[in-house]
């Protein structure tokens, strides 16, 4: 914590002072400490040259701040004192919970959110199944490879693996699991519209440049303002879910806290009304 907010006129006669903005020093003593040894002479003086230049900044806005506002404007001690209070609590509950709350969500509230809340979960954009290949122009299996993308079959789909990999090539499957169309077409060269007719009719979006064909074959498709598929929503759902199950707990805490202090006489609600009958 810096020492630099002297209010006298004339500096402290012990201690070196660096500048002045009204009657607030900044004192050597002050940015010693900010400067870690072994830091080259450049280095030490461009920090310094920095802190010097943001204090002095700050202590002109602050005694334009003190000029301008009324007294009641500058009187801060309610405000502080609530964000005071706001940090204390904030710092006990994350204590608390990381101390007294299980954080594990289970596949099965997981689920049963999902599907007692199917209007949260709408598609904003257009989800694919879908698989992406490079293949160099000048290969011979570019009409080999076109034909293994219309697979059919689990055992078809392995074949498609293993061409891949037996010809280096750059793929992906997406985890076989349903994305937006947006993410499943970032690897390709050109933007496609998401309302491309070859979406909907699940076909080969092929696209050149100077080297390469790139392949992005839609296996499955479902438009904007569908039920969103489950595998897409899951680590939404999780958060949802842990977020409300915190929630809980701490309202648990706070009325567990209201009890006790009913109970034990620390909470005492005095009748202002000075109204008789």
């Amino acid at each position: 914590m810096l020492s630099a907010s002297c209010h006298n006129d004339q500096p402290i006669m012990s201690r070196i002072p660096v500048v002045k903005v009204y009657d607030k020093y900044l004192y050597q003593d002050d940015i010693e400490a900010l400067v870690p040894e072994g830091t080259t002479p450049q280095d030490s003086a461009l920090k310094v040259r920095s802190y010097v230049d943001v204090w002095v900044r700050k202590q002109l806005m602050v005694k334009k701040a003190e000029l301008y506002l009324t007294d009641e404007q500058k009187d801060v001690e309610r405000q502080l004192e609530d964000y005071r209070a706001s940090l204390l609590i904030y710092k006990y509950k994350d204590k608390y919970l990381l101390e007294n709350f299980d954080t594990t969500v289970t596949p099965r509230e997981v689920e049963e959110y999902y599907k007692q809340h199917f209007d949260d979960f709408k598609l904003q954009r257009n989800a694919v199944k879908a698989f992406y290949v490079r293949i160099p122009l000048e290969s011979n299996e570019i009409q080999h490879l076109k034909m293994l993308l219309d697979f059919r079959s689990e055992k078809d789909s392995l074949k498609l693996l293993d061409f891949c990999r037996d010809n280096s090539l750059a793929y992906d499957n997406f985890g076989c699991d349903w994305l937006s169309f947006y993410d499943a077409a970032e690897s390709l060269p050109e933007t496609v519209d998401q309302n491309d007719d070859r979406i909907k009719s699940k076909r080969i979006i092929t696209q050149n440049d100077n080297q390469y064909m790139y392949m992005l074959k839609i296996r499955d498709y479902l438009p904007s303002g569908s039920l969103e598929p489950f595998e897409m929503a899951k680590h939404r759902v999780e958060n949802v879910v842990l977020t409300s199950k915190i929630s809980k707990r701490l309202k648990q805490l706070e009325d567990e806290l209201y009890e006790n202090a009913v109970n034990n006489g620390t909470l005492e609600y005095y009748n202002v009304d000075n109204n008789k009958e």
